[in-house]
This record gives C-alpha cells, sequence and structure tokens, in this order.
C-alpha cells in the first residue's frame, strides 16, 4: 500500500478533529424555522448541498490547540460548533463580495439566490451563532468568556479590514507580492483565533496561549496560500479571480518577472483564455524562480516557529499541531 502523503495525514487529522460540528451545524440549520421562505430554504440548501463539503480546519483548530495545552477538546465541541456558524456567516458574505458563483462544483447560495437573500442569510447564521456562544460558554468562567468575545471582535474587524484592502487592490496595476501577502497575513486572524479560543478552553497558561496565538497565525496564513494555490489550478476559480478578486498569490510573485510578466498577461488577460491554456499557465507560473522561493521561504517559517515554539517543540500532545503546519508547507 502507497504511504500516505502529509497532506493526506493532514485532511484525515482535520476531518476527524472537526467533522462533528459540521454534522451538528448542518442537523440545528435543518431544524431551525427561519421563516415561511427563502430565507429556510436557502440555509436549508446551504447545510445539505456546501456544508458537507467544507474542510472543517476551523473547528479542528479548536481541538488540535485544547488538546496541545494539555485540554479536554471535547469540553470545546459546543463552542466549536458555535463558532462554525459565525465563519460560515463571514464565507457567504464573501461570496456575495467575490461574485462567487460556484464552490465544489456547486451553485454558492450566491449563485442560487442572489446577492440579496444570501446577505439576510448570512446574518441570520452570524446571529445565531453568537447566541449559540453565549449558551455554550456557560461551562466557563465569566473572565474567559469576555476574553474569547473580546478576541471574536478583534478577529472580526482584522478579517473585515483585510477584506476591504483587497477590494481596493483588486484593479490596482502593477500590484506587489507585500501588498497581498499583507491581506493574507491579516487574514489569517481566523485560524489564530480558534487557535487562542482552544488554548483559553484547555486553561492554558500565558506562555501556551502566546504560542497557540503565534501558532494560529502561521497556520492561518498557510492555509489562506495554500488556497492560494488550489485556485490558480481551478480554471473556473481562476477565471473568477482574474475578474472580480486580486489574482491568486503564485501569479502576482510570478508577475514580477518581466521576461514572464508579458508571456502570462497575454494568455489570462485575453478574452479567449480557456482551460486548455491552464496546463501551459501553471507549469510558467510555479516553475518560476519567484514562485519556487516563495515555496521556499514558507518552509523556513515553518521550521522557525517550530524551533522556538513550546507548544510544538516539547508538548506530547503538540504532535498533530506540528503535522498540520508541515502538511501546508511542505506539500504547498
Amino acid at each position: 500500500m502507497k504511504p500516505k502523503t502529509l497532506t493526506e495525514i493532514a485532511i484525515g487529522i482535520i476531518e476527524k478533529k472537526g467533522n462533528f460540528a459540521l454534522v451538528e451545524a448542518s442537523r440545528q440549520i435543518l431544524q431551525t424555522k427561519y421563516d415561511e421562505g427563502l430565507i429556510s430554504e436557502a440555509l436549508k440548501y446551504y447545510a445539505k448541498r456546501i456544508f458537507p463539503r467544507v474542510l472543517p480546519i476551523f473547528p479542528a483548530l479548536i481541538n488540535v490547540s485544547c488538546e496541545a495545552v494539555g485540554g479536554k477538546p471535547e469540553r470545546a465541541n459546543s463552542v466549536a460548533v458555535a463558532m462554525l456558524f459565525i465563519t460560515a456567516s463571514g464565507d457567504i458574505h464573501d461570496d456575495i463580495i467575490d461574485k462567487s458563483i460556484n464552490k465544489f462544483d456547486k451553485r454558492t447560495m450566491f449563485g442560487k439566490y442572489g446577492p440579496e437573500i444570501t446577505l439576510l442569510a448570512g446574518d441570520v447564521l452570524l446571529t445565531q451563532g453568537l447566541s449559540m456562544f453565549q449558551k455554550s460558554s456557560e461551562s466557563l468562567s465569566a473572565e474567559q468568556r469576555v476574553d474569547i468575545l473580546n478576541l471574536i471582535t478583534e478577529a472580526m474587524i482584522e478579517l473585515t479590514a483585510a477584506e476591504a484592502s483587497e477590494i481596493s487592490l483588486w484593479k490596482k496595476r502593477n500590484l506587489t507580492p507585500e501588498e497581498c501577502f499583507e491581506v493574507i497575513r491579516h487574514k489569517g486572524s481566523v485560524a489564530e483565533l480558534h487557535c487562542r479560543i482552544g488554548g483559553i478552553m484547555g486553561s492554558a497558561d500565558e506562555k501556551m496561549l502566546v504560542d497557540t496565538k503565534e501558532y494560529g497565525r502561521l497556520i492561518g496564513i498557510l492555509s489562506t496560500m495554500k488556497d492560494e494555490f488550489i485556485d490558480l489550478e481551478n480554471f473556473s476559480e481562476l477565471k473568477n479571480r482574474i475578474n472580480n478578486e486580486m489574482p491568486p498569490y503564485p501569479i502576482v510573485c510570478a508577475l514580477q518577472n518581466k521576461t514572464l510578466k508579458k508571456q502570462i498577461l497575454s494568455i489570462i488577460m485575453n478574452q479567449s483564455f480557456s482551460e486548455k491554456d491552464l496546463p501551459f499557465v501553471i507549469e510558467s507560473i510555479l516553475s518560476s524562480a519567484e514562485v519556487i522561493k516563495l515555496k521556499s521561504e514558507l518552509k523556513e517559517m515553518v521550521e522557525k516557529e517550530i524551533s522556538k515554539n513550546k507548544l510544538l517543540k516539547d508538548s506530547k500532545n503538540g504532535e498533530e499541531a506540528c503535522l498540520l503546519l508541515k502538511a501546508l508547507a511542505y506539500e504547498m
């Protein structure tokens, strides 16, 4: 039998640690009567068609981080479900901004129901998630509850600012990797939030909480970067990124190569750009010195974090957290 890749092992960990949240969130959405019309229909469509295809990395990060600091992951399960409602609302709203019609080979809620219903449905999930959090966090101390609520607020503000920056960069000529990376770094706030929640739920001390924060930010950057590479290889997603968003980060890096820039732009910006052109574009970008350097730098970031982060370096419970980092950087 062929040995599993790091990515396959990481996906197994994420599914094992996070699928419970998807199942429970879907169950609650399907059992909730939101209205007599399109809001209920749209949310039930989301629960049946989109949720089952989601990789539950955020609830998994809560449990992995909770376990890494020596806590009991099951204690964090109800909070993880509440957080999934909150992050799902953000993803739904993001589809409106990006005009994303398809996801996982299915129509998004935006693609099926339009912006108005999608906006309202996302608002409902956000409200429901916050209400669930208040109920699920009753076992926490008042201080822990306030800390988590403050972290949610901070992370959502940072994510919103990142989305606003991204919009301002969409049509900018001569976009730089540094500008794009800042957006990616700020988007890492969501993964950081979930890791810090896991640390709090696991009753981590101050030093461990700092370690979960730094780990969470890096894994957020790497998981977002992984999505950037995935979008490069998905033709419909790439076309949407070129037309309605910033191009995937590897393209921005490769375009710094003056020899390559004209060649790539002449293909991807051409009205006749089609799926048959994609293999050449992918090969040109991935083999560029700029992207090869990027991948090397991401690996160096991981090695540096592992060497200094006690949570990853010394903790017997941190093996899975460490593996998730390695899988993202080494198999980008």
